[in-house]
């Protein structure tokens, strides 16, 4: 539940213990988690309380310093921090630039696309916008096979002779 998950994700962040700072790793682990989750724990009452904890949490952690001054985090983890922050406030629509196999029909279809946004003064950046952390439509659809799409089937059993 989203209650579980979000203890999960504020016991990483380590929320409850703001002067001592959670290792790289485990920060880099909580922005891929919520890349992953975030849009489905957005819309449970209780999910989006942790949200909101972990991610005032992760701002501040890349923002944290160290007792020297330095900053406490690699500037790779801190972008990924604020990507993730920028996804969310952007309502989890994420831009992704993944060629996949497409028929003669799609790319067609997308050129049309293409053809009618550059004669409107749009640009073409050649990505797509995805919602980042949706629940995937075959878990809301109610079928119980991701790979036929479709419910169980009996198979006939052999003969033997």
């Amino acid at each position: 539940t989203a209650k579980i998950i979000g203890s999960v994700l504020k016991d990483l962040a380590m929320c409850n213990e703001a002067d001592t700072l959670p290792g790289e790793h485990v920060v880099e682990c909580l922005c891929e988690l919520l890349n992953s989750i975030g849009y489905t724990l957005e819309t449970m009452p209780s999910g989006k309380d942790a949200l909101v904890q972990v991610c005032s949490r992760l701002l501040d952690l890349k923002q944290r310093r160290d007792k020297r001054g330095k900053v406490a985090y690699t500037k790779r983890i801190q972008f990924q921090i604020q990507d993730l922050l920028d996804t969310r406030a952007a309502g989890w629509t994420k831009k992704v630039f993944k060629a996949a196999a497409k028929t003669k029909e799609e790319i067609r279809n997308e050129q049309d696309r293409e053809s009618k946004s550059q004669s409107a003064g749009k640009g073409v950046d050649g990505g797509s916008h995805v919602i980042a952390g949706a629940r995937p439509s075959y878990l809301t659809a109610g079928s119980t096979s991701s790979l036929d799409g479709g419910a169980w089937q009996e198979v006939p059993k052999a003969v033997r002779r």
